[in-house]
């Protein structure tokens, strides 16, 4: 079960999130335009696309949390795979958007007067806080299950980044780099494109059913020890948003009752759900076991009753 206290941070981290991106964009555009820095006129936008990043999951995360219906009898927690996708895409395209105008200024205006230095207070500042903000979601992000938020996380990771470029590029400009600002600015947008690359991968395997071949071994592990199975065949485990849905076939004597079968199935479920937090549904299907594995079975319950 996910504790109570991780359940209310993930009601309220975006909206913190959310705060910290637009302030961020507030301080970081008017410091870029007094310190004349377009490297951070470059972070500043990112902050600005992180602001609609978050609405977008805010959103979200409000449609994944609505209970299953008949037209969607496995809930909407895939919404926040794709949530995750588009906000990647959206800060990818615009990274592309900011390569192109940062190389266009570099090539055709030329060397410029080298940026202010008070630029990097802006840009000092938004590590501090983007480090927090990190950390904060990547916790509740991880603690909840959820990849919509830890996406989120990861774009204030890469807004670590981009600050520290900034330094670099002010205090190089004014040591007589005179690219370097712009420069800067174009490694900056490269690695925001790598950040959401990654996310959007994880979002698309989310959405395509990649097999969880971790979870299925471990949920193999637990089931096997289980007693009274007498084989475990396909484990099957996806995730839809936060929670996990798992199949399991299980095989069984031939001479037993539906109704020892059934305090089996109960049994799966208990321990799966007491072991691992974010199943959500269990699926037993009950099969008889081959006759041919029958003798097999006898040598394996006399072996048991050798060690006892």
């Amino acid at each position: 079960m996910i504790p109570q206290r991780c359940l209310n941070c993930g009601q309220k981290v975006e909206w913190i999130v959310l705060g910290i991106n637009f302030s961020l964009f507030l301080l970081k555009g008017w410091f870029a335009l007094i310190s004349h820095s377009k490297s951070l006129l470059t972070d500043s936008f990112e902050s600005l696309a992180n602001f609609i990043i978050t609405i977008v999951v805010l959103v979200s995360l409000k449609m994944a949390s609505r209970n299953a219906d008949d037209k969607f009898p496995y809930g909407y927690g895939k919404v926040e795979f794709l949530a995750s996708a588009i906000v990647n895409m959206l800060l990818m395209i615009a990274a592309i958007v900011f390569i192109f105008i940062s190389f266009s200024e570099m090539v055709m205006v030329g060397p410029e007067k080298p940026p202010g230095l008070i630029a990097i207070i802006a840009a000092v500042i938004s590590i501090f806080v983007n480090y927090i903000a990190f950390g904060y979601g990547r916790c509740v992000g991880e603690k909840v299950g959820s990849s919509a938020i830890l996406a989120n996380a990861q774009i204030n990771l890469a807004d670590i980044g981009t600050s520290v470029a900034v330094i670099v590029a002010v205090v190089g400009s004014n040591l007589g780099f005179s690219q370097l600002d712009h420069i800067a600015a174009i490694i900056i947008c490269v690695l925001i494109i790598k950040v959401t690359l990654d996310g959007a991968k994880k979002a698309i395997k989310g959405l395509m059913d990649v097999s969880l071949r971790v979870e299925e071994s471990h949920i193999r592990n637990l089931i096997e020890d289980i007693e009274g199975i007498e084989r475990v065949g396909d484990v099957r485990a996806r995730l839809v948003g936060r929670s996990l849905l798992v199949d399991v076939d299980i095989f069984l004597p031939s001479n037993w009752l539906l109704s020892r079968g059934l305090i089996i199935v109960r049994k799966i479920k208990n321990v799966l759900c007491r072991k691992m937090k974010n199943i959500s549904d269990v699926s037993v299907q009950l099969l008889a076991l081959p006759v041919t594995d029958e003798p097999a079975r006898k040598i394996k319950s006399q072996s048991k009753k050798t060690k006892k």
